[in-house]
C-alpha cells in the first residue's frame, strides 16, 4: 500500500511521516511475528487493510492533547497504530496494557525506535492504577459489557470510549444497556462493512 491508498481508505490526510512510521512498524510486525506470534501467517499480507487502516481511523476521534489508555494492545491495535501519527501540532499519549510479556517488547522495540509518546505496561488492566486518562481504547479483546467494566474507572471520571466492533455490535449493545447508561455514538468501519466504531461518553452503571 502506498501514501496515497492509506489516505484513501482511512478518509483523512496522512503525512509522509506518519504513513513512514506505519511502514516501519508494518516491516518490524511482519518480522517479528515468525518468531512471536503476534500475528498468523496468513494475516501478514493483510496488515494494512485488516489492521492499519482498521485502527488508524481512530485517530479523527481523539485530540492533540488526549491521554489515551489501550486495553489489551496485543500487537498495537489500535494503540500503536494511532501513536504513529505524532506531529508537531498532534501529539497524544498513549499507555499500551497487555498483560504478553513477548508482545509488550515488541510494542517497547517500536514505541522506542519510532520515537513514540507511548507507555507500555505488562500487567492485566484490572491491576492498572486510576491514573487519569481521556479516552479509554480497544480492540477484539472482550465484549462491550466486560469493556466498560474494564474501562470503568476512568469512564465513570468522564473519559470516551472508542472500541472498534464487528458484526456482533448491535447484540453487544443491547446487553450492554442492561447494566449501563451511556451516550453512543456509531460510524461505519473504513475497511470491514460488518465493522463499526463505537463512541460511548458519560458511561455510568444503573445504579451509579
Amino acid at each position: 500500500m502506498n501514501l496515497k491508498e492509506f489516505v484513501d481508505d482511512v478518509g483523512f490526510d496522512v503525512s509522509r511521516e506518519t504513513f513512514e512510521r506505519l511502514a516501519f512498524y508494518h516491516d518490524a510486525l511482519v518480522t517479528w511475528s515468525k518468531t512471536h506470534n503476534l500475528i498468523g501467517p496468513k494475516e501478514r499480507a493483510q496488515i494494512w487493510q485488516r489492521h492499519f487502516v482498521d485502527c488508524y481511523q481512530l485517530v479523527g476521534q481523539i485530540d492533540a492533547k488526549s491521554q489515551i489508555v489501550d486495553i489489551g494492545s496485543g500487537a498495537g491495535f489500535p494503540g500503536l497504530v494511532m501513536a504513529c501519527s505524532r506531529s508537531d501540532g498532534f501529539n497524544p499519549s498513549f499507555t499500551l496494557v497487555e498483560p504478553n510479556a513477548k508482545r509488550c517488547a515488541f510494542l517497547r522495540h517500536v514505541s522506542h525506535k519510532l520515537d513514540l509518546n507511548v507507555t507500555v505496561v505488562n500487567d492485566k488492566i484490572e491491576n492498572i492504577s486510576r491514573e487519569t486518562f481521556d479516552v479509554v481504547t480497544s480492540r477484539a479483546v472482550a465484549n462491550l459489557t466486560t469493556l466498560l467494566k474494564m474501562g470503568e474507572p476512568w469512564l465513570k471520571n468522564g473519559a470516551k470510549a472508542l472500541f472498534l466492533k464487528g458484526q456482533t455490535a448491535e447484540d453487544e449493545l443491547t446487553e450492554a444497556r442492561h447494566y449501563w447508561n451511556f451516550n453512543l455514538q456509531i460510524y461505519p468501519s473504513r475497511s470491514d462493512s460488518n465493522g463499526v466504531v463505537l463512541s460511548l461518553s458519560e458511561v455510568r452503571t444503573h445504579h451509579g
